[in-house]
């Protein structure tokens, strides 16, 4: 029989599944579910050693002996530190060695506890992955536990082999219970490389075959030519949605760049029509984070996660990884292509025909309607960096011409250096460089335009509500007058004097007819020299107008719309609705 605790269940179900199966246990009593468990279980070979800094040296003769990955497990307290100068020497000597080290919880530390100090970090230097657990109460923290067991399991034997510690908190080893007959079948996460044998990509084609695929295409600024090609063929015979926005700078077969507003359009009877069996993200972020885990995340274990990454780094964000590709993307797509994918799916045709029918926004004099006359406006071939909060959001309502390149500061989506990152972009080009950009975000990095390196060619469009209109977003409308002051940051400044002050031509705007004179000036290519166009708006008119746009998406109020503009082709697939 198997403890109750969930927390020794996720990780004996691992170390079977990850092919661990020697343990060399040290006396004591705070790691006792763990070893009672694996007493019980045929699979473990078990071997006993008193003192710790000879168990795990014994250990390490098991590594050398099986060409194998061994475990030692001890108590809490001095227990641990004791593995240290074997650490070290499987450190350097690059062996796989597991440290499974149970621990008292982390709330106890400093509290005049029996055998208890910081061993979370004991062996900093000299190990490859540290992971501290925790005691699970939820399903959060069951997938956390998860996810880090598989880490620091996948970890043994990335990249080199060497050591590495899970930490394991045992609040009541003495009242445990052992009712457990079978261990779960939780989740590993499997990491494949670009030699794999022909085999193995051969199964990965096949768990490909007749699924519903979408692919999520991140944040990118150059796409390899070799990629172009392959992934293009992929998707199609895939039958895959591709799924990016404005910060993707794709446009490619398959492919929709409305998805922020494609997700606010499903209606939940909609969603299990539309999810996917399988995720492949690859490269960075996407402005419809909260979007896509909103569709994602409630489906549970009904579809997979696949990730391409080089760096072969873990990044749950939909808690179903399950595969992590460590190579180049157009390496996993030549791959697959070699093994035969072909498929004949709809899945992409059911996402464009929600796509065909979404429109841009037609709004009054607002924030919105300044981007919306901007984005007309805008040449082709040009640069144009986004600041992060409402701008990158407001974009992402607009379709832009493929020719315009989109930057964003999207890795943390913070507000700082938005302006500074443009005007280092356009030091050296004489090509105009574009930056649209909140009041906030503006005056924080104001000192950006004080600077010898800035270029002629910039051209701002700075969005000035008088504070945060973001922090407005998610709060009910009626407390829209107390949050100014300190929440949203509530002002009455203009940045008119700094900018003429350093000799860059301003324009200013406050009704429809001034934007679009602005507009025109800020976007053309004949005139030489920095502008600056400061459109002023009222937030809570802003975040009103926002709102209310978000809302005529619901599908509901659109299927008259579908069925007027649908042509022969797509009422086939409307039948398919029931619509």
């Amino acid at each position: 029989m198997y403890s109750d605790n969930p927390l020794i269940l996720n990780l004996l179900s691992l170390l079977k599944q990850f092919g661990i199966r020697r343990i060399v246990i040290s006396p004591g009593s705070r790691h006792f579910s763990i070893i009672h468990s694996m007493e019980n279980d045929p699979f473990f070979d078990l071997y006993s050693v008193v003192d710790e800094r000879s168990a795990a040296f014994f250990a390490l003769g098991l590594i050398q002996r099986y060409n194998e990955p061994a475990a030692v497990c001890c108590t809490s307290g001095t227990s641990a530190i004791n593995y240290g100068s074997a650490v070290v020497e499987a450190f350097y000597q690059r062996l796989p060695l597991l440290l499974l080290t149970a621990d008292r919880l982390p709330e106890f530390l400093g509290q005049m506890e029996d055998q208890m100090f910081k061993q979370d970090d004991a062996f900093h230097h000299f190990i490859k992955y540290h992971g501290q657990l925790k005691q699970i109460s939820n399903s959060f923290d069951e997938w956390f536990c998860n996810r880090v067991i598989n880490e620091g399991l996948l970890a043994l034997n990335h990249h080199g082999q060497g050591p590495v510690q899970l930490n394991i908190p045992i609040e009541n080893h003495h009242l445990d219970t052992f009712a457990q007959t079978n261990l779960p079948a939780v989740r590993k996460i499997t990491r494949y490389f670009s030699y794999e044998r022909t085999e193995v990509w051969n199964g990965i084609a096949n768990s490909l075959r007749g699924k519903k695929v979408m692919i999520i295409w991140g944040q990118t600024h150059h796409t390899a030519p070799e990629l172009r090609e392959v992934f293009n063929t992929a998707v199609k015979q895939l039958g895959a949605v591709v799924l990016t926005d404005n910060l993707s700078n794709w446009n490619g077969d398959n492919t929709l760049d409305d998805t922020f507003l494609l997700l606010r359009a499903l209606k939940r009877s909609e969603k299990s029509e539309f999810s996917p069996d399988i995720v492949i993200s690859m490269f960075g972020n996407y402005v419809f984070n909260g979007e896509i885990k909103g569709l994602l995340r409630p489906l549970g274990k009904s579809f997979e996660h696949w990730l391409i990454d080089p760096s072969g780094i873990i990044c749950d964000p939909f808690k179903r990884l399950t595969r992590i590709f460590e190579m180049r993307e157009d390496v996993f797509f030549s791959q697959i292509l070699t093994a035969g994918i072909e498929s004949k799916s709809d899945y992409y045709e059911k996402w464009k025909l929600i796509s065909d029918i979404l429109e841009e926004p037609k709004v009054p004099y607002s924030e919105l309607y300044a981007i919306g006359d901007f984005i007309k406006s805008l040449p082709k071939n040009v640069d144009l960096h986004i600041a992060n909060s409402s701008p990158i959001r407001m974009f992402s309502t607009f379709k832009l011409d493929p020719t315009i390149k989109v930057y964003c500061n999207r890795g943390v989506n913070g507000i700082d250096g938005c302006m500074s990152t443009t005007v280092g972009f356009s030091a050296n080009t004489d090509n105009p460089v574009f930056l649209v950009i909140g009041d906030l975000t503006f005056f924080y990095d104001m000192n950006a335009l004080w600077n010898r390196h800035l270029g002629s060619n910039i051209r701002i469009l700075l969005l000035n509500n008088e504070g945060g209109a973001v922090m407005h977003m998610p709060l009910h409308d009626r407390m829209a007058s107390i949050l100014p002051k300190h929440v949203s940051a509530g002002h009455g400044t203009s940045a008119k004097g700094w900018v003429e002050s350093l000799g860059i031509r301003y324009i200013s705007a406050t009704n429809e007819r001034e934007c679009q004179d602005g507009v025109q000036i800020l976007t053309d290519n004949s005139y030489t020299g920095a502008v600056v166009l400061e459109v002023f708006t009222q937030k809570e008119s802003d975040v009103k107008i926002l709102k209310e746009y978000f809302k005529s998406l619901n599908r509901e109020t659109l299927m008259d719309k579908v069925k007027m503009k649908a042509s022969s082709k797509i009422k086939g697939v409307l039948k398919h609705f029931n619509i």
